[in-house]
């Protein structure tokens, strides 16, 4: 059996002292894995305070981000870990309390958990133990028994598209992967992730809405006891590849002229009015929402309607809401038929004039009316724009 030893992961600080001219941040976090016994308990350790005081090192106060992280490790490396009542399969939050004289805050208050005191560096500290509200949370992969379950070491991951999303291959076939695990995860992120698999299950074989090919699974990163596998989370959503790239990419590079690109406003419009139907909306309607499929088609990606909004893609009356999910269905779905106007004016941009644009040009125009009573309903819209796309 090994001796017990750390694995340090993400540091993090809060650097809004430096914007306040203060020389210290008084909150900072070090993540870590504590091996012992055969387990491997992941933890959170956290200070609420200053720690110059603590290491009995007034420089930390001048010091680089890098001195101030190794500095911490210190400290953390200090630490009984051995008598603690961690919290097992999941992530500890060890909260310390340090120097709040200067802060006002106190950590111990409003919080739910065990408390006690410890000594370190001859001092004698208070802290707070308590399950990690910032961890990132795992849906179980028993809760979508209707997915298609491919273990995560069984992909192989290619590039990153973009934060969370990356393309990669399994038994040579490519795939979209949408992660959990996000550079800058929220908690959430977590409620988004199970609303687009909620709406990738209901959307199964709509034509022209993004599809899911089954997601990732894994046993649990947190697992404390290396000795048992115990049951599967969803890492990831796997989603059918796109072969030509979002529309954004199709505008931005002249690419329209290559494809039969009079299909693309039907098909948008019809995807968007199914979930108008169903009493859902999409809430982020936007070129890079569409990709381009291998047979020239639409398809609306991003369809969990919470995942985030374009502030330059949102109708006037909602400019300024500051919780646009939290608006009525009637708010939201007039929202995405202006969005969709929207979108139908930038691909007018970029094509050639004749009389399919034109009539595609005066369609947007009524779908972004500001007057909500003279704005164009959807399937109006769509109707006017069928039988004019030869």
């Amino acid at each position: 059996m090994s001796p017990a030893h750390l694995e340090f992961k993400l540091y993090s600080e809060n650097q809004d002292f430096l914007a306040q001219g203060k020389t210290e941040s008084n909150s900072r976090s070090q993540t870590l894995i504590y091996y012992a016994e055969d387990n491997r308990w992941w933890i959170k350790v956290a200070v609420i305070g200053t720690i110059a005081n603590l290491l009995d090192n007034g420089q930390i106060q001048q010091a680089s981000k890098r001195q101030r992280r190794m500095l911490f490790q210190d400290l953390v490396r200090r630490i009984n870990y051995e008598p603690l009542p961690l919290i097992a399969d999941t992530v500890t939050e060890l909260i310390l309390e340090g120097d709040t004289a200067a802060t006002g805050q106190n950590p111990a208050v409003g919080l739910v958990g065990t408390s006690g005191t410890m000594e370190i560096l001859n001092i004698s500290l208070k802290y707070k133990i308590r399950e990690d509200p910032l961890r990132v949370v795992y849906p179980a992969s028993a809760d979508y028994p209707c997915f298609r379950k491919i273990h995560d070491e069984e992909l192989t991951r290619d590039t990153e598209i973009s934060d969370g999303v990356l393309r990669v291959y399994h038994n040579g076939v490519r795939y979209i992967l949408k992660i959990v695990n996000r550079p800058l995860y929220e908690p959430r992120d977590t409620s988004v992730f199970r609303k687009e698999l909620e709406n990738l299950q209901y959307f199964a074989g709509v034509p022209n809405s993004v599809q899911a090919e089954g997601v990732a699974v894994s046993t649990n990163p947190y697992m404390t006891s290396s000795g048992s596998d115990g049951p599967l989370v969803v890492t990831g959503i796997l989603l059918r590849a796109c072969s030509e790239g979002s529309l954004r990419e199709v505008l931005a590079e002249n690419r329209v002229a290559q494809y039969a690109w009079k299909k693309w406003p039907v098909q948008i419009g019809t995807a968007l009015n199914r979930f108008h139907e169903a009493k859902k909306t999409h809430m982020d309607m936007k070129p890079s929402n569409i990709v381009i499929d291998g047979g020239g088609n639409a398809v609306v990606i991003d369809i969990s309607g919470i995942g985030g909004i374009t502030r330059e893609w949102c109708s006037p009356e909602i400019q300024d809401e500051a919780s646009p999910f939290d608006l009525s269905f009637e708010q939201r779905r007039l929202n995405d038929i202006w969005a969709y106007g929207k979108l139908l004016s930038e691909i007018v941009l970029h094509v050639r004039d004749g009389p399919f644009v034109n009539s595609l040009k005066h369609v947007a125009e009524c779908l972004m009316e500001d007057n909500l009573k003279s704005r164009m309903s959807l399937p109006e819209g769509i109707s006017r724009l069928q039988g004019t796309d030869r």
